[in-house]
């Protein structure tokens, strides 16, 4: 009976996230997520476009090239992408955030951040950074207690 009962926890315990990964999807600007959600479904290049619509740096052939080609490398290493974890999103003065998430792929992570500011329009995304290695990324901030 209490081995029944702490496999029945551990089971449940595996589904909860740690508090970082809990970041409420509606504090991340609806730009990046919508983003998020165009990449599982339409690929990169469509992503890119979806996360810089509006955006000051939106028609820079350049970067929208270079990003996508990127992404596509990433792809054909860790595979297709398979979700995402929202991990933070930190405010930057009265407008502006940098929203930290997961690409989650099949054989692996990407790291991101975007940041955003809020227009009398809309949110947009004003730049984006893209890692495999998580502390190229993420704040220390989000390390900590979880290093072991």
């Amino acid at each position: 009976m209490i081995r029944k009962t702490f496999l029945s926890l551990a089971c449940s315990m595996s589904f909860l996230s740690p508090p970082q990964v809990l970041a409420q999807q509606k504090d991340v600007p609806p730009v990046v997520l919508s983003g998020l959600q165009v990449y599982k479904a339409e690929g990169a290049a469509a992503a890119v476009k979806a996360w810089l619509v509006n955006s000051p740096v939106g028609d820079d052939a350049a970067l929208i090239s270079n990003t996508t080609a990127a992404l596509k490398r990433i792809q054909a290493t860790y595979g297709t992408l398979i979700g995402h974890d929202i991990l933070q999103s930190s405010p930057l003065g009265s407008r502006g955030a940098r929203n930290y998430v997961i690409l989650l792929f099949e054989r692996g992570p990407l790291y991101a951040y975007f940041d955003t500011y809020r227009t009398s329009k809309g949110w947009i995304v004003t730049g984006f950074l893209f890692n495999g290695k998580p502390d190229e990324i993420l704040p220390r901030s989000l390390f900590e207690g979880n290093l072991r």
